[in-house]
């Protein structure tokens, strides 16, 4: 079942646009909890692209699917199941996700080091620019690279350049075999695992819990069978760690503390962070081969921070955050420049999600 809501959806825009009211955009509401809480009214002015759904074109032959951005993910990734295929990225399959809201994210699975982001997957977009215009970028082959690299920057701008109607993604086929292996490991050592990602192995997943490391093998049958005799370890018959750490919703997760995410070369030391005030260390999940890193810890986002700068990478936090809580690494100098004049050009007024993501940009 598809509905086409984008004529009223630039209607609303446009009379935000005319009223210059700072507006929320809201898919299915998966994933609030992410970014500073948005610089709007009280009760807060709403875009939401929920009743704009549906698959808009699927040609499983070309390994391209168009589809509305308040479609739900589950819709997406059960359409291609059907004819055998995936989003390459992985990405977390939380309650109520969108597609929209899935790119406006950024929001990649533990596949994403070896088969690429949401951004190298991203063909084409089309948007309701905060100057309330209907605008459309890319295309649904590789070859068109004419809008291209806009179509790309959409993705994890957080709604900040516009409200996403359709998005463009090029889609590949399921692995033939996948197969799950454990490895006894001692607690923080990604050194294995570094040397790993130097094999020419099928590696997909690459994760380090507490003292149990998970390697995933995708591709063909042979190639599977014979990377998993070279690597040995002991085969998991279940899905292993996967979805729990994709989903956050492994017991790592029911860590009250607040969730941060680092972003981190694969090759990079322990992270540099103090102990809680009651003594309590914070708690490291290790992904993507060691380059992501999630952490549960009580300490301060500016502490948080200075640990992923010393690490040569930065830090989000993947918990609702206090208002006025910085929740994105800052940034400056040539970078700020560049992200406000790209900001400025889609949205002047800094009407869409005003505050959200990085708001020092919003001024």
């Amino acid at each position: 079942m598809t509905n086409d809501a984008s004529a009223a959806l630039l209607e609303t825009v446009q009379q935000y646009v005319a009223g210059a009211n700072p507006f929320v955009i809201v898919g299915g509401g998966s994933k609030s909890f992410l970014g500073c809480r948005p610089a709007v009214s009280e009760p807060p002015a709403v875009v939401s692209v929920a009743e704009h759904h549906g698959v808009i074109n699927y040609e499983p032959t070309e390994l391209v699917m168009t589809a509305r951005s308040g479609t739900p993910l589950s819709t997406v990734i059960s359409t291609l199941h059907e004819h055998g295929q995936q989003l390459p990225f992985d990405p977390p399959q939380l309650p109520n996700a969108t597609l929209g809201g899935t790119v406006a994210c950024g929001l990649s699975g533990p596949t994403r080091p070896y088969a690429g982001s949401v951004r190298d997957h991203a063909l084409g977009v089309r948007i309701i620019s905060g100057k309330g215009e209907d605008c459309s970028f890319g295309g649904e082959v590789m070859k068109n690279v004419a809008g291209y690299d806009v179509s790309r920057v959409q993705v994890g701008a957080f709604g900040t350049l516009g409200v996403l109607l359709d998005i463009s993604l090029k889609v590949l086929p399921l692995p033939e075999s996948t197969v799950t292996l454990m490895f006894e490991q001692a607690a923080h050592d990604t050194v294995p695992m570094v040397q790993l990602a130097r094999q020419y192995l099928p590696v997909t997943g690459a994760v380090l819990i507490g003292e149990q490391r998970f390697i995933r093998l995708a591709g063909s049958e042979a190639g599977v069978k014979a990377a998993a005799a070279q690597l040995g370890g002991e085969s998991v018959n279940d899905d292993g760690p996967w979805t729990g750490v994709r989903d956050l919703s492994h017991a790592f997760f029911d860590d009250i503390r607040p969730t941060w995410r680092f972003s981190v070369p694969d090759y990079a030391s322990t992270l540099e962070l103090p102990n809680d005030d009651d003594g309590t260390p914070a708690a490291t999940l290790y992904d993507w081969g060691g380059a992501q890193r999630w952490v549960k810890t009580n300490a301060s986002a500016e502490v948080c921070f200075a640990a992923a700068a010393g690490a040569k990478g930065h830090a989000t936090r993947f918990s609702e955050a206090p208002a006025g809580a910085p929740t994105h690494q800052p940034i400056n100098g040539v970078s700020a420049r560049l992200q406000s004049e790209l900001r400025a050009s889609f949205d002047p007024h800094r009407l869409c999600n005003r505050g959200r993501f990085h708001p020092e940009l919003d001024s």
